[in-house]
């Protein structure tokens, strides 16, 4: 029932009663943002729908929107869905770091249509020729070193954090040097990759269970692994 409510209303335009507007206090809990619940639509507590209400700064009494993502608690029988104005998104860590003052005492994860990822494009000049590193994930792709924003994290953070989770590597960005591809992960969804460049700092590991491989290329082999949408970005950077 959890998971059809979630896949019955993500991307479609609701109207949802907000009970729980901006300044709203419910105990120890001060809500900075709106909530509200979606009339007629019974979640898995028996109760009426909730829904969080992002990008509207004032207290609303009821609000027009679309569900952008969901709040999956692992630990209570109801998850959580999220709401939007008309053609506004938030990536996963937006999200999260929105509706932490409450789910802060929940074990809960983020659905969202816009997944923001940030990486870098690695290189290092071996015997006058420029490489660049590529590594090989646990489903069989290869990739730059990459992965997903954190709440509160900026993009340049996000990807030097990967970097090291992933090869143990560090880098100093490039000035200037960042891009950003985007392609469709589902009817509604979409994924977007921030790519920065820097060189390669520091000795080459296999920190996590995630990387099977790495691979050093040279730039005009890149179309031969990555993703072509992914390539073509890489590519602008070069």
């Amino acid at each position: 029932m959890r998971d059809k409510i979630i896949h019955e209303h993500m991307g479609k335009q609701v109207h949802i009663v907000v009970d729980r507007p901006v300044g709203y206090r419910h105990g120890d809990i001060l809500y900075p943002i709106n909530y509200g619940y979606l009339p007629d639509v019974l979640a898995a507590d028996g109760e009426e729908q909730d829904v969080y209400i992002l990008g509207v700064s004032e207290p609303l009494q009821e609000f027009d929107g679309r569900i952008i993502g969901a709040i999956r608690r692992k630990n209570d029988v109801e998850d959580k869905l999220v709401a939007a104005p008309m053609g506004v998104e938030f990536h996963q860590a937006q999200i999260a770091e929105a509706v932490h003052f409450q789910e802060q005492y929940f074990d809960s994860t983020v659905d969202s249509l816009l997944r923001r990822s940030c990486g870098v494009l690695v290189y290092r000049d071996n015997d006058g020729k420029r490489e660049y590193l590529l590594v090989l994930q646990t489903g069989g792709t290869w990739s730059i070193p990459k992965g997903h924003m954190e709440p509160g994290e900026t993009e340049e953070v996000t990807a030097l954090r990967e970097l090291r989770e992933e090869t143990g590597l560090t880098t100093i960005l490039d000035a200037g040097k960042q891009t950003v591809t985007e392609y469709p992960l589902s009817p509604f969804g979409h994924k977007q990759l921030v790519i920065f460049t820097g060189k390669a700092e520091g000795v080459l590991t296999l920190p996590t269970q995630e990387i099977r491989a790495f691979l050093w290329v040279t730039a005009e082999k890149l179309s031969n692994y990555l993703h072509p949408d992914t390539a073509k970005a890489c590519a602008k950077l070069i």
